[in-house]
């Protein structure tokens, strides 16, 4: 059996101290003393200095006046290993996972390291470290009202920061908004294809801007052609989960003695999912007996059963790597603030059929059309809006 290569100790430290500073464990908090680290690693500190002189060498660290290391960061020069931080609250979200995919994919392309990090409210210290500590962040925002204090420090010009899924473009923030309240209207406009007029609107998630716009979209909609409906806004609070929630008001909905819509817009798919399961359970299928849609299928409308049709997300590692390349170019943001698709994919699912008062107008073979390509699942093709750009 070869014996492996003897490696010093010295160059173990470095190893340990490169490999911590790549996934941003020093970005947070600072690199310890020579002696703590020599302690630690049960090495004495001048082997913990020779190590550290590596990296030092590698542009990786810089010695303060007080002796100390910590991290360079990229606008100081020569650094060749950046590290970034993909800021999100704590409560799951299936978007939240495939953004941080994207941006590691993103990042990946351009020899860059992305840690995640969780944080709780507006105030949390941990949002100033990270701004402080990473050479740029992505922050998919908590959904509470921004304190003006808080927006001042996130758009600081020496701490390059995107906002993910939201508009901060108004604070004067970078933006990345996937799914504009616009789109809405390709739900709405499908729904009325099949012969809906009576559509509700219903929300548990959450309250935010992207929230309320999505709502707002549907009274414009709904009230530029006379169509009657209710809107149950009824959002949870923050890292409560809507589903369960959108469960108990639907089962309220349809206790009623007279239900009056026939379809019904979700803002979520967490919100469709609580919705679909009261319909079932009241012995009703969504899709032939009450519509059911939602904005951002979140990788999950396709795989519910009945399928749900929805808005579908697009590929958001194009957006990721501008936004990387930006942060590490150094210069000021070129263009508008807020980044945006151009098209949204509308793929129509076993959730949206024709409305039962309607059927008999349909003739038998049509509707079993219809039903075929929902089940496999179909894509309108997308509407196209100049004003919103990559």
């Amino acid at each position: 059996m070869a014996t492996p290569a003897f490696i010093p100790r010295y160059k173990k430290v470095a190893d340990l101290v490169r490999k911590r500073i790549l996934h941003g464990d020093y970005a947070l908090k600072p690199i310890p003393s020579e002696r703590t680290l020599a302690g630690e690693m049960g090495v004495n500190y001048m082997t913990v200095r020779r190590g550290l002189q590596i990296l030092e060498n590698e542009n990786l660290v810089v010695r303060q006046p007080n002796g100390r290391m910590r991290v360079k960061r990229a606008r100081q020069g020569g650094k060749r290993h950046l590290s970034f931080a993909f800021l999100a609250p704590t409560f799951r979200s299936d978007n939240v996972e495939m953004w941080r995919q994207a941006i590691e994919k993103a990042a990946a392309k351009l020899a860059c390291r992305v840690r995640p990090i969780l944080y709780m409210h507006w105030d949390d210290p941990i949002l100033l470290d990270a701004l402080a500590g990473f050479d740029g962040v992505f922050l998919n925002p908590i959904p509470e009202p921004l304190p003006a204090q808080v927006a001042e420090k996130l758009r600081h010009p020496g701490h390059p920061l995107v906002v993910v899924d939201d508009d901060f473009s108004g604070y004067g923030i970078p933006s990345i908004q996937f799914f504009p309240p616009a789109f809405v209207r390709c739900l709405l406009d499908h729904l009325n294809s099949l012969g809906h007029t009576r559509i509700g609107c219903i929300n548990a998630q959450p309250s935010n801007s992207e929230i309320q716009g999505r709502i707002g979209q549907w009274r414009h909609w709904m009230a530029a052609r006379g169509f009657t409906g209710r809107l149950e806004d009824s959002p949870v609070p923050v890292r409560a989960h809507p589903g369960p929630h959108a469960y108990d008001v639907m089962t309220r909905i349809l206790s009623e003695p007279v239900r009056e819509e026939t379809a019904w817009l979700c803002t979520t798919t967490p919100t469709a999912m609580g919705a679909m399961r009261a319909i079932l359970d009241k012995g009703l299928v969504p899709g032939r007996d009450i519509a059911v849609c939602a904005t951002n299928g979140e990788s999950l409308a396709a795989l519910l059963n009945p399928s749900l049709t929805a808005l579908e997300p697009v590929d958001p590692t194009p957006f990721f790597s501008r936004c990387l390349k930006w942060m590490l170019g150094g210069r000021p943001w070129q263009g508008p603030l807020l980044v945006r698709p151009k098209d949204i994919p509308l793929v129509i699912r076993e959730s949206t059929g024709p409305n039962p008062e309607k059927r008999r107008e349909v003739g038998a073979s049509q509707l079993i059309g219809v039903r075929r390509g929902k089940s496999a699942g179909s894509a309108i093709p997308p509407v196209r809006m100049s004003e919103i750009t990559l």
